[in-house]
């Protein structure tokens, strides 16, 4: 008779299979896991335990017997029972008695019924075909460093080069001397140019300014009443005077913002922004650094002192990390 295979298939049904007179096993249920330093992945599993206490008869595996050997139920629990003493004799002589995919049970110095499960063993059926297997450790940023991330300094531009201060002397001076050398040796030619140019400028002075049109106004006739003439009625209506629409002032928008924390992606930027935005804080992400990441705000302001008082009052708060951001217009 194969004890093994009856109690191995009813730990996948029931959560206590018990040998009369010698114990019981038990399928306890444990979630999935992961190792923290090994980084090993188990899958949800029904681990074996053995209790010696439980040594009375349930009839679950005398019943398994029964029908397994097609004999009667009072039969199987004889067979049942003369199995078990057989086994109490091996566990007696300090052997090791051994149960397939299940364990091995043996007696300690003290004579007490030791459970040691299999290695690998799953008795949970929604688990078949999952097995353990190890993955690199996954490195992610924590929320806490990424607020914390402070902006660099902006860096100064570095010049190429520099001109020498002799080149820039030499361009100033170098034309000067040319137009003097020049005009040494060319007297003749410069005092033509003068000329012509003086005749120019002169003529131009000398011609007559045009007449400017001289506005025509029409003077209406003054015309006497006439004697005995009755009066015109005459009627005003009031003048309109159009004023210019009032022009309202935009709100200048803010250049100061308090900025709760900096992302490389940004849905995990709009993420934190709509966190906020639950929190009654009007969040927003008001764009990217230098470096690239998405900088996610609490508040802005067009104020420096008013959004520095602000950020004193988030002090104690879980903001305790924020820093002041001044955004170029």
């Amino acid at each position: 008779m194969n004890l093994d295979k009856h109690i191995s298939n009813l730990l996948f049904e029931y959560d206590c299979v018990i040998m009369p007179e010698l114990g019981g096993f038990i399928a306890n249920y444990s979630h999935a896991k992961i190792h923290p330093v090994h980084h090993t992945f188990s899958p949800p599993a029904r681990t074996i335990a053995f209790n010696a206490n439980l040594r009375n008869n349930d009839g679950l595996l005398a019943n398994a017997l029964s029908l397994d050997l097609k004999v009667p139920y009072a039969e199987a629990s004889e067979i049942l029972m003369h199995t078990i003493a057989g086994l109490k004799e091996r566990l007696d002589a300090h052997e090791r008695v051994g149960f397939e995919n299940i364990g091995e049970l043996y007696l300690d110095r003290e004579k007490h019924i030791q459970f040691s499960p299999l290695a690998g063993s799953n008795f949970l059926a929604d688990s078949y075909g999952l097995t353990t297997f190890t993955s690199p450790a996954i490195k992610r940023e924590a929320l806490g460093e990424k607020i914390s991330r402070k902006l660099l300094p902006a860096e100064p531009m570095r010049r190429t080069g520099r001109i020498p201060a002799a080149l820039k002397w030499a361009a100033v001076v170098l034309p000067l001397i040319s137009a003097g050398l020049w005009s040494a040796y060319h007297p003749d030619r410069l005092a033509e140019t003068w000329s012509q140019g003086y005749a120019a400028f002169y003529g131009e002075l000398s011609k007559p300014a045009p007449e400017k049109a001289a506005a025509r106004f029409k003077t209406p006739a003054v015309t006497k009443p006439a004697v005995n003439a009755p009066a015109e009625e005459t009627t005003t209506q009031p003048i309109q005077i159009s004023t210019p629409e009032e022009v309202v002032a935009e709100p200048a928008s803010p250049s100061w913002f308090i900025i709760a924390g900096a992302f490389s992606i940004v849905e995990n930027a709009e993420k934190l922004t709509n966190q906020l935005r639950t929190k009654g804080f009007d969040a927003s992400i008001i764009g990217q650094n230098r470096r690239g990441l998405y900088m996610v705000s609490l508040q802005g302001f067009n104020d420096k002192s008013a959004a520095s008082e602000k950020m004193a009052s988030l002090t104690g708060s879980e903001f305790t990390d924020v820093w002041l951001y001044n955004l170029p217009q």
